[in-house]
Order: structure tokens, then C-alpha cells, then sequence
């Protein structure tokens, strides 16, 4: 009873896509978000490999049907999903 979290994943329809070598503000939210979910990621603004590992790592348990470690929409909105159904 209560051990896990999920939401239905959103599907992959393509989108704005966040991937390695990516800087800026936009990287720094998906690493802020994932930080905020649970993820031990460091928030520095570049998708590095760290950001690459920790994506592919939340796409193979939330959305395993596309696992490339390139947060597109579907990734990015599963992700607020799961956050906004966290208990307040």
C-alpha cells in the first residue's frame, strides 16, 4: 500500500528537445526538477553526461519506451506530472 509513485507516461510525439551540450536556463529547470524529484543531479545549466545518465535513468523507470537520455516533451511533461502528484 503507498510504495511507489507513478503517473501515466505522456506519449512520444517528438517536441522541444533538451540534449547533450545544451546550456542555459531550460537545462537548468529539467536539472531542478529532476533535483526536485529525488534525482542526485548537480543544477549547473549544461546537459552533460551526468544530465544524459540521470535522464535515461527516469525515461527506463517512467517511460521506458523511448530511453535516450534526451529530455523531450514527453519526458519533460511525465516529469511535471510526477511532481505535481507528489504529496503537499
Amino acid at each position: 500500500m503507498g510504495v511507489g509513485h507513478y503517473v501515466d507516461p505522456e506519449r512520444v510525439t517528438g517536441g522541444e528537445v533538451l540534449a547533450p551540450g545544451d546550456r542555459g536556463s531550460a537545462v537548468a529547470g529539467l536539472q531542478r526538477r529532476l533535483s526536485e524529484y529525488g534525482y542526485g543531479i548537480e543544477k549547473t545549466g549544461v546537459f552533460d553526461a551526468e544530465t544524459e545518465t540521470v535522464v535515461a535513468a527516469f525515461q527506463r523507470h517512467f517511460r521506458p519506451s523511448a530511453v535516450d537520455g534526451i529530455a523531450d516533451s514527453s519526458t519533460c511533461s511525465t516529469l511535471e506530472k510526477l511532481i505535481l502528484a507528489l504529496p503537499k
